[in-house]
């Protein structure tokens, strides 16, 4: 009896275990795999690109429910600040916010996406060229050049201001002889107009331009010149989106990784990705419009660039890149696209007309 008591009992746990097991199993499975991704921003924190990201990541990490997330790091924690391109391309990095000039010349037309020098289109219109044909244009051209990334966004910026300086401008011919702080295509069209330019860290602007070094500069937007108190080392302001049109810093993924997330998280992603590229636009604008009053209240006296110092520079800028993108076909085609799309811009809604 003692036997058949113990025997049952031993049956009891034995079959107890199994449906507890099974239900632990089943409990596994029902608990909703979590996908963790680790991306960096190349720029440092309290950026607003860096800012942006984080905002992104917070997105999607409520909209998932905690199924999807994304580590952002500032600039440098992962891999080198601006080689963010380079890390998701060795699988170092799953997703980063870059900025399209930094891949050139590996990719020639990184400038143009990011900053086209002499570019009458707005940052709207410039986004909308992106939505509407730009992406699917540059993904084309990631992957033909075989390349393991992809965009599906970016964060739109805003015209920098044009030039900073002690005199005042009249036209194209008061440019001859400057010695100005430039960079990038802004830099090699200025230069191509008789400016002599140079490069030099913006830590460095206020005592060269004591020193008088350089006569003039220039930096970014309105709101990042003056939280850098540029206001101190300049007399005039001048404002034309001619010279940096817009900033745009890529949203760049791994296309491996991109396309094996679960369809709902793909547009949980993509979604919340909208919802923070508006959100930061609409920000630097506000800040962009207290920071310009903010100049003149410091006494900077702050016009708009004059209409001929604009029409030449756009035309030196598009004879330069035309020279460029003549050596490029992959350059050619979306400069070629952009300047089609510019076109349409201006017949249905007009370009910009600052200085007139």
């Amino acid at each position: 009896m003692k036997k058949r008591i113990m025997m049952l009992f031993l049956v009891a746990v034995f079959v107890g275990g199994l449906v507890f097991v099974d239900s632990a199993y089943q409990t596994a499975q029902a608990q909703p795999k979590v996908i963790s991704w680790t991306g960096q921003s190349c720029l440092p924190p309290g950026m607003p690109v860096s800012i942006a990201l984080a905002d992104l990541s917070e997105r999607v990490k409520k909209a998932s429910g905690g199924r999807f997330i994304l580590t952002a790091k500032p600039a440098g924690s992962v891999c080198p600040a601006t080689k963010e391109w380079i890390a998701i391309n060795k699988g170092v990095l799953d997703f980063a916010a870059t900025g399209g000039s930094y891949m050139v010349p590996e990719v020639p037309f990184g400038s143009i996406i990011a900053q086209r020098v002499g570019a009458k289109l707005s940052p709207l219109g410039h986004m909308m060229w992106f939505e509407t044909e730009g992406r699917e244009l540059v993904n084309k051209w990631y992957k033909q050049m075989g390349y393991k990334f992809m965009n599906i966004g970016g964060f739109h910026g805003l015209p920098e201001g044009w030039i900073h300086l002690k005199k005042p401008l009249k036209g194209p011919a008061d440019l001859k002889g400057l010695k100005m702080r430039a960079s990038g295509d802004g830099g090699i069209v200025l230069s191509r107009m008789g400016v002599g330019t140079v490069f030099m860290p913006l830590g460095e602007i206020f005592e060269n331009m004591k020193r008088g070094i350089i006569d003039a500069f220039e930096c970014s937007c309105p709101s990042f010149d003056y939280t850098m108190k540029l206001y101190e080392a300049s007399k005039y302001y001048y404002l034309s989106p001619t010279r940096a049109p817009w900033e745009m810093y890529e949203i760049q993924v791994s296309r491996e990784k991109f396309e094996a997330l679960p369809e709902d998280l793909k547009a949980i992603f993509l979604n919340c990705l909208k919802g923070t590229e508006i959100e930061y636009h609409a920000k630097l604008v506000a800040d962009n419009a207290k920071a310009v009053q903010g100049f003149k209240d410091k006494g900077v006296i702050v016009e708009n660039l004059p209409s001929s110092i604009d029409d030449a520079f756009v035309a030196e800028a598009t004879k330069y890149l035309k020279e460029v993108a003549a050596k490029h076909e992959s350059m050619n085609e979306v400069l070629t696209s952009q300047l089609k799309f510019e076109e349409m811009w201006k017949n249905l809604y007009g370009l910009p007309s600052p200085g007139k």
